[in-house]
C-alpha cells in the first residue's frame, strides 16, 4: 500500500511527533498546544486530553498521570475547566464555558484507571472528579435529556450554542466515566444520579441528534444538519464502533462534504460557517481531523480509504512538522481581508502568526498557507493513526 519511500517518511514523522510532544511537555506536566513563538503557547484541556488519549496507547502512564494531576488541580470552584491556561496553570481563557472540556477530563481519568488500576489516584482526586461532574450536571437539561453548551470544539457560539453533538458526546463520556468511578469508590448516591443521566443522555443523542441515519451538528431553536467533523465524536470517544451503521453514515456524510479535493484532508465544517473572518488563516483542511479520518478507516478495515489521509500528511509535513491546518494563498488573503475589516486580525496572536505564514517559502513559492506549525494535537492524532496501521501490520 505504501512505497518504501513513503514508509520511511511516515516513520520519520512518527519519531518527530514524539520529539515535538516531549519538547512542549513542561516539568509540571503541562502540555502546550504549540511551541512558544507560535500562536498557541497555552494549555488547552481539550487538546491535552486528546493528546493523553494517544499517549496512553503507548503505555506512557507516568506522563499521563502527571499531566492529569496538573489539569485536575486547575478545576475552578464551580467545577469548570476553562478554555485554556498558561504553562503555570493560570487561566488565560477568553471564551464562554466549554462543557466538552469537563467531559474529556473525566473520560481520561477513567481511561487512566482502566490502564493502570490506580485506585489511589481516583481517591486522591475524588473532589475534582465530583466538582467536574457536578458542573456537567448543571448543563444537563432534564426536559431535553441533553447537555446545553454555549460553544464547543470550534469555539464558535453562533454555530454551536444549544444542544451540540461534540459537547453532548463528551458529556456522555464524562458521565459514564464518573458513574463508573463513583461505583468503584462506593459513592452510591452519586453513582445512581450519574449513571441515570448517562443512560438518558445516550438515548437522546441517538434519537434527537440523528437525522437520515447520521449524526447532526446541532439541535435547538434552529437546527444544523450540515456536515461537521464533530459528528465523528461518538467513534473518537469509544461510544460507537467504526462499523456502527450511524457511524458509517456520519463518516460518509463528512467525507462527501468536507473532503478537500484540491488539497486533500478534511475540513472542520462547511465554509459558510467561517464568515466573516472566522477561519483563521483561511478555509482549509485540518491535521487533527484528517488524522481522525485515517484512524476511522483503519479501524473499519478500509486501509485503502485511509491511505489518502496518510498521503496528506506525507505531502504537507515540513521536515516532519505538522501544521494545524493549511489553506490556499487565495483563501488566506480572503480571510485576512475580512479579519482586518472586523478587527479580529489584531487579536489573540492572529497578526503575528499571519506574518510568519507570509514569510514562508510555501506561501511565496507554492501559494499555500501553513497555519501554526507544529500543532501538538495534530502530531498526536497522526501518531495514533500510524500506530493503528502498525498494529494491523499494514506498514
Amino acid at each position: 500500500m505504501f512505497s518504501e519511500s513513503e514508509k520511511k517518511t511516515l516513520e520519520k514523522m512518527f519519531s518527530k511527533s514524539i520529539e515535538i510532544i516531549n519538547s512542549v511537555t513542561m516539568e509540571n506536566g503541562a502540555i502546550l498546544a504549540s511551541p512558544p513563538g507560535r500562536r498557541y503557547p497555552y494549555v488547552y484541556p481539550r487538546d491535552t486530553m486528546l493528546i493523553l488519549r494517544v499517549l496512553l496507547k503507548f503505555q506512557e502512564t507516568k506522563k499521563v498521570r502527571k499531566t492529569l494531576e496538573f489539569i485536575l488541580n486547575l478545576v475552578g470552584e464551580t467545577g469548570e475547566w476553562y478554555q485554556r491556561y498558561t504553562k503555570d496553570g493560570i487561566s488565560a481563557s477568553y471564551r464562554p464555558s466549554q462543557v466538552d472540556c469537563n467531559g474529556l477530563v473525566l473520560y481520561m481519568v477513567k481511561k487512566y484507571y482502566d490502564a493502570t488500576g490506580d485506585r489511589k489516584f481516583l481517591e486522591k482526586h475524588w473532589r475534582q472528579i465530583y466538582l467536574g461532574t457536578r458542573f456537567l450536571e448543571e448543563h444537563y437539561i432534564k426536559e431535553e435529556k441533553l447537555v446545553f453548551s454555549m460553544n464547543s470544539i470550534h469555539e464558535w457560539p453562533p454555530m454551536e450554542a444549544g444542544f451540540e453533538i461534540w459537547a453532548n458526546v463528551c458529556a456522555h463520556a464524562g458521565f459514564k466515566a464518573a458513574c463508573e468511578i463513583a461505583k468503584l469508590l462506593d459513592k452510591t448516591e452519586d453513582a445512581t444520579v450519574w449513571c441515570n443521566i448517562e443512560k438518558n443522555l445516550k438515548k437522546a443523542i441517538m434519537t434527537k441528534m440523528v437525522k437520515d441515519g447520521h449524526f447532526i451538528k446541532l439541535t435547538n431553536m434552529t437546527k444544523i444538519y450540515d456536515a461537521d467533523i464533530s459528528e465523528l465524536g461518538a467513534y473518537i470517544l469509544d461510544i460507537l464502533p467504526a462499523d456502527d451503521r450511524i457511524m458509517k453514515n456520519s463518516a460518509i456524510n463528512i467525507e462527501r462534504h468536507l473532503y478537500d479535493k484540491k488539497l486533500g484532508g478534511i475540513h472542520r465544517h462547511m465554509e459558510k460557517y467561517g464568515r466573516p473572518g472566522r477561519n483563521n488563516g483561511g478555509y482549509g483542511p485540518y491535521s487533527m481531523y484528517t488524522g481522525w479520518m485515517a484512524q476511522y478507516h483503519v479501524d473499519k478495515g478500509e486501509p485503502e480509504n485511509a491511505k489518502k489521509y496518510f498521503d496528506w500528511f506525507i505531502k504537507h509535513n515540513r521536515g516532519g512538522l505538522i501544521p494545524e491546518h493549511i489553506a490556499t494563498k487565495r483563501n488566506f488573503l480572503i480571510w485576512q481581508k475580512e479579519a482586518k475589516e472586523i478587527g479580529r486580525y489584531y487579536k489573540s496572536g492572529r497578526k503575528e502568526e499571519s506574518e510568519k505564514v507570509m514569510k514562508s517559502k510555501d506561501f511565496r513559492e507554492n501559494s499555500l498557507a501553513y497555519w501554526v506549525m507544529p500543532l501538538t494535537w495534530g502530531h498526536a492524532e497522526f501518531m495514533l493513526a500510524y500506530y493503528k496501521l502498525k498494529k494491523k501490520g499494514l506498514i
